[in-house]
């Protein structure tokens, strides 16, 4: 992929614009449990909208991403994607099975695992 630009970044800052701050907070406080099971016996209606937050910024960003609409090597030397798709994979994976959507939260999950791989290569070029 090309060397990141000026316009790159510019995308960039206006994603961090826009990011659920306190949504982020929470996913990775003690508050955060990690059983979507538990979860849905509990009445914190907020907990829940802390986690559709940050897998809908996600998905926002992993669909621009999908379209090579953000540089790659900026985006993954700026995000940790792939620790964030394994906290909130659970939910992810169970609100797909519950309304039966399939792609729900797919290009998310695309990134975090291109982000792997996107690191596999870096760390075996300066090995």
């Amino acid at each position: 992929m090309a060397k990141p630009t000026h316009k790159d970044a510019e995308l960039m800052l206006q994603l961090v614009r826009s990011w659920p701050i306190e949504a982020t907070d929470f996913l990775w406080s003690d508050e955060f449990v990690a059983d979507p099971g538990e979860l849905a016996t509990s009445p914190d209606g907020q907990a829940v909208a802390n986690i559709r937050a940050v897998l809908n910024m996600y998905e926002t960003i992993g669909t621009l991403y999908k379209h090579e609409l953000l540089n790659e090597d900026l985006l993954f030397d700026w995000l940790a994607i792939d620790l964030t798709w394994d906290r909130v994979k659970g939910y992810a994976l169970s609100w797909r099975q519950e309304i039966g959507n399939p792609h729900m939260y797919e290009n998310f999950e695309a990134m975090a695992d291109a982000q792997q791989t996107w690191a596999a290569a870096r760390d075996s070029k300066t090995a």
